[in-house]
């Protein structure tokens, strides 16, 4: 980590994750496909249609603009040619939270994350994600451990747009100058927090490569570390 980086960690120690390919696995790609052949059979709609809606969606569905889950789901099964039940919508519903349950149960980043927190530090995280996350956030650990998290599906915007970042530092009362932001560099997200005052670094853990990616990582020529223990050692130096 650069020394900028270092010094605002050790002075207000208030660090902002991204969430998926940061903290935990976003899902491979055919991990993410298989969940949407299970709701496809379930809404008896295309397999390979419903994939491909899901993923040309993506910004729609992290900006909320598709509305709730249910919602979602109906619409994108109307998209390609369906016409669900109240009934299936619901089980589809099921199917994808049982996912993003499993996504957030992934503890490998939990010991750093407590290590941080045991050495003062306020964490926040700020993800681009649609509605299934925030209604299974809070039965995760990472909300026993996460201080402020913003999802830009409740927002209405994602990053790198200066407000999903500005949601997360008024609620943690802190200036972003303030802050470091750790993510893996994807939605031009280290660029938007480095325009605002961020000690913006990026993280390239090779445990965490196989994440599926909506949006190619952008280029980066500031700081960047391999796992999150560089940035607990930083507090034990």
């Amino acid at each position: 980590m650069c020394l900028d980086g270092m010094t605002v960690v050790r002075r207000s120690r208030v660090i902002i994750f991204d969430l998926c390919g940061t903290l935990l696995p976003g899902g491979s790609r055919l991990r993410r496909d298989t969940i949407a052949f299970q709701m496809a059979d379930v809404l008896e709609v295309d397999r390979k249609k419903l994939a491909d809606v899901v993923r040309d969606t993506f910004d729609e569905r992290v900006r909320g603009t598709m509305g709730g889950l249910s919602e979602t789901i109906s619409e994108l099964a109307q998209r390609v040619g369906g016409s669900p039940t109240s009934r299936q919508v619901a089980l589809a519903a099921d199917q994808r939270l049982e996912f993003s349950r499993e996504l957030l149960s992934d503890k490998y980043s939990a010991a750093y994350l407590s290590q941080l927190k045991a050495r003062g530090c306020r964490l926040g995280i700020v993800t681009d994600c649609s509605a299934e996350t925030p209604l299974t956030w809070n039965s995760s650990w990472l909300n026993d451990v996460i201080d402020v998290v913003t999802f830009s599906c409740e927002i209405g915007v994602r990053k790198p747009t200066p407000e999903i970042y500005l949601a997360a530092t008024r609620r943690l009362n802190v200036q972003p100058e303030e802050c470091v932001f750790i993510g893996d560099g994807g939605s031009n997200e280290l660029y938007g927090a480095q325009e605002l005052g961020m000690a913006a670094t990026m993280l390239i853990d090779p445990n965490l490569l196989d994440t599926d990616r909506f949006d190619t990582v952008s280029s980066w020529d500031g700081a960047i570390i391999t796992s999150l223990a560089e940035l607990v050692n930083v507090l034990k130096e």
